[in-house]
């Protein structure tokens, strides 16, 4: 299994990017920057109705460490409380921006319900290296239970667009199964939740 993720969302790629996983019947995990969600609640909803988890990537992106504790709660309850507005759901990961983290804000995000999430594959597609790089540097580093770090926001994502279904063709091909994060560490949703829909009911 492998757990797609996109960071920095909801953004104005983010659509294009649900359209590509539903074609692919692929679920994901997105991690959303609060002050982005106002306006987006039908992409938000989208996600849910296609299966596919949503995390808490703080407020306003900030680098954590060397923050206050009362602010770091202030980053991670404005974004779940942002998350929450759009429906019924609440998000039980946490990923904090630039992987920077220590205790006290892992400490946090633990009470707040959620589960500090990093990664282990980074094509480092922020940096715009183009598609055939972003294509390899995922095949090269997958393996099973890999958690894929890419980006939907934070600017132009135009070549994980394009990388996107090369790779989940072939890591269909080696036969690897698609798992929002939550899915893959055996999490299951508590409270009223959308039905998936069929389009992503698919998941090899």
């Amino acid at each position: 299994m492998v757990a797609l993720t996109f960071d920095d969302g909801p953004a104005p790629d983010t659509p294009t990017f649900l359209g590509v996983l539903e074609h692919q019947h692929v679920p994901a995990t997105f991690f959303e920057i609060g002050r982005q969600v106002a306006g987006h609640r039908p992409v938000l909803q989208r996600m849910l109705r296609d299966g596919d988890a949503i995390g808490n990537h703080t407020y306003t992106h900030p680098n954590l460490l060397g923050l206050p504790p009362a602010r770091v709660r202030q980053e991670l309850a404005g974004t779940s409380a942002a998350i929450h507005s759009t429906g019924s759901y609440r998000p039980c990961l946490f990923r904090p921006p630039y992987g920077a983290f220590n205790q006290t804000v892992v400490r946090i995000a633990r009470g707040d319900g959620m589960a500090t999430i990093l990664w282990n594959v980074d094509p480092r597609d922020w940096s715009r290296p183009g598609t055939r790089a972003i294509e390899q540097r995922v095949l090269s580093a997958v393996r099973p239970g890999s958690i894929v770090i890419m980006h939907d926001g934070g600017g132009p994502r135009q070549e994980t667009l394009a990388a996107l279904p090369h790779i989940i063709g072939v890591l269909r091909k080696r036969g690897y199964r698609f798992r929002t994060v939550a899915g893959l560490l055996g999490f299951k949703p508590t409270g009223a939740q959308p039905p998936a829909t069929s389009r992503r009911r698919k998941t090899r």
